[in-house]
């Protein structure tokens, strides 16, 4: 098959470029990890046949590896034993395993894996790093024939076949010959040093609420499979043959990537276009192409601002695999190069979560695919990142007002929206943001997500938004390409607050970050009451050189106002307080926020009539609106508009019953 592959590359040449070059000007990465692949697919009875060559370097400076892990992802889709299985509690995307039948369940075995012509497979073992689930199978531990001394590179000569699932998580497929093929092959782990400086493998276990963390390397993919199916896959295809017998090989090449993903299915309709260097392909189905220009409008967008507002893609391909609706379970994902939406024939204009979607997985290519922190330990650092720039791209397209519904004259934007998921939760303080994935029981996408873009846009209003990006810029520049921790992008963070023009801006940023990441405390502010009286100068008997005299006194002109805060959460953060005085002038005053309760007192010749705790917004994390401003004659303006709203709902719904009456 190698010899194949050659001779596919030579002969066929004049093809590789076309208009999408995969090659980049520069390696980005170090390439630790780099895969050939050549790969049969029998349709008939869903399995694959493959050969593939791993080349690996021991990039310590220290440390002689003596196994390699391999990541054996579609194991968790071979029974109900998994850990992937047992932690999903039965129910995965609507699908009970009790209820699957025999041939839709998938597994992957390594057959064969050589080091310099010596076998080693009969020496492998699946191991459990994360429990003692010793039916779990995702995990697969090679002893090596020679050890790899720091700064060698290692050639692993391997073969597999696999069992697909019918979709499990994505990957899979479905009838009329739908594949989605994702972590679909043995994929070496990650070997790093652990936060205590010492060098072993980082390769977890399958878990229900884990993703994917893997190295940086370039593929080669050669996929044999029926000639009626079209494919799409990461990075760009560089030959294509048909051998004349109803199969054909299709050739892709992918650079700097942690990972490789591809689908195939016959009646996918291909729709190219292009923004600045990156060619843009777009697999859909028929009865959803109409939609094809806002997907394309949306993903181009989200190019544009994230090579604005965050840094350079320097891929030249992004493939859009948009599901037909019997694939529907493949989609919502992420993989490099190549993302997966979701949608319907029927999808308003209005709603934009079509949209929003597609910005969401493409900011995946910067947060997992570019600054590939750990999904599985750390996830905040992705989606919550993923997240806030979805909610800004989305703003940034359509404004503040409705970018993510706008339809019947009902409004909510993006970051509207996510705050939403965050404080409307049950408990928000039901665990931290910094925890592990296969450690959140309660609250995932409203915490992992939710909260931490709440608190990207916090950082943000206390920051400015041109300071804001310049950190982003920043913290990109200097770690995509590489496996950055929590407590790296924090340093990093105090590190830039240090230089810039204010330092502060964050408060104590070791407290917010204590707070906020590793704590549980919610942060909500109030305003409890307004009272005043008015000032007098001396009235009624004093003594005076032995004697008593009685002093007329008289009432000042001036009034002295006395405001009441409330600190109701945890969470400590330096706030702005605004009162305006009867005569509608204003004055600020900043409040540390330690103190549960705070008096502040105000004397001018008016009342204070209102007081507004973050008059501009900055706290978004607060988790309550609603106390944060107190006036003594309410306005009743909002109620009336409220109630207005209300009246035309009902009004519209008692037109539409009567219809069917």
């Amino acid at each position: 098959m190698r010899f194949i592959q050659t001779i596919l590359f030579v002969f066929f040449a004049i093809n590789i470029l076309g208009d999408c070059n995969p090659y980049l000007n520069k390696a980005n990465s170090s390439r630790l990890a780099n895969y050939k692949i050549d790969v049969i697919l029998d349709n008939s009875t869903k399995c694959l046949e493959a050969e593939q060559i791993l080349t690996w370097i021991n990039h310590s400076q220290t440390d002689t590896v003596f196994e390699l892990r391999f990541y054996m992802y579609q194991n968790a889709f071979k029974n109900t034993e998994s850990t992937f299985m047992k932690s999903a509690k039965g129910d995965i995307f609507g699908d009970d395993p009790y209820d699957r039948p025999l041939e839709d369940w998938g597994w992957i075995d390594v057959l064969s894996a050589k080091q310099k012509g010596v076998e080693l497979i009969r020496k492998a073992k699946y191991v459990h790093p994360d429990d003692d689930n010793v039916l779990d199978q995702t995990v697969l531990e090679i002893p090596l024939n020679n050890p790899i001394l720091p700064g060698d590179t290692i050639v692993l000569d391997m073969q597999w076949s696999e069992k697909i699932p019918r979709i499990f998580a994505r990957s899979g497929y479905e009838r009329e010959d739908f594949y989605n093929m994702v972590h679909w092959f043995p994929q070496v782990g990650v070997w790093e040093q652990s936060p205590e400086g010492n060098w072993r493998w980082n390769c977890h276990q399958f878990h229900r609420r884990t993703e994917f963390f893997g190295e940086f390397g370039n593929y080669d993919v050669n996929i044999t499979l029926p000639s009626h199916l079209i494919t799409g896959a990461s990075g760009c295809e560089v030959a294509n043959v048909d051998h004349g017998n109803g199969t054909k090989t299709v050739s892709y090449h992918c650079e700097d990537v942690i990972d490789f993903a591809w689908c195939a299915y016959p009646y996918f309709e291909v729709v190219e276009d292009l923004w600045n260097h990156v060619n843009i392909r777009l697999m859909i189905s028929p009865e959803h192409k109409h939609l094809a220009p806002r997907l394309l409008a949306a993903a181009k967008h989200s190019l544009q601002y994230m090579d604005e507002h965050v840094g350079p893609y320097p891929y030249t391909s992004l493939t859009i695999l948009d599901p037909p609706m019997l694939g529907l379970k493949s989609g919502f994902m992420e993989y490099p190069t190549y993302i997966t939406g979701g949608s319907f024939a029927i999808f308003p204009k209005g709603v934009r979560t079509l949209e929003s979607l597609i910005a969401h997985e493409f900011c995946h290519q910067y947060f997992m695919g570019m600054v590939a922190t750990n999904e599985k330990e750390e996830p905040w650092l992705d989606e919550g990142f993923v997240t806030y720039h979805e909610d800004k791209i989305m703003e940034s397209l359509y404004g503040n007002n409705g970018s993510l519904f706008n339809i019947l004259g009902y409004k909510v934007n993006n970051s509207s929206f996510s705050r939403h998921e965050y404080v409307s939760l049950d408990n928000p303080s039901c665990g931290h943001i910094s925890r592990s994935g296969w450690e959140i029981i309660d609250g995932f996408k409203g915490i992992t997500y939710s909260k931490t873009a709440t608190m990207l846009r916090t950082m943000e209003k206390m920051m400015g938004e041109d300071e804001f990006v310049k950190w982003m810029k920043s913290y990109f520049s200097i770690y995509s390409f590489s496996h950055p921790r929590g407590t790296e992008m924090i340093s990093h963070l105090k590190n830039y607050l240090a230089s810039s023009s204010n330092p502060n801006a964050l408060g104590d940023p070791d407290l917010f970050f204590e707070q906020i990441v590793h704590g549980v405390d919610v942060l909500d502010y109030a305003v409890n009451e307004i009272s005043y009286y008015q000032e007098t100068s001396y009235r009624g008997i004093k003594d005076k050189n032995g004697q008593k005299e009685f002093s007329e006194g008289n009432r000042a002109k001036k009034i002295s106002s006395r405001v009441m805060v409330h600190r109701k959460g945890g969470v400590i953060l330096p706030v702005d307080i605004k009162v305006t005085f009867k005569d509608g002038s204003h004055e600020i005053v900043n409040w540390n926020g330690v103190e549960n309760t705070k008096f502040f007192t105000f004397v001018n010749e008016y009342p204070v009539v209102t007081v507004e705790i973050d008059p501009e917004f900055k706290l978004y994390l607060d988790i309550n609106l609603n106390n944060n401003s107190y006036t003594v004659s309410p306005k009743k303006t909002p109620s009336l508009k409220i109630g207005s709203k209300m009246i035309y709902w009902v009004h519209n719904l008692i037109q539409s019953i009567g219809i069917f009456i």
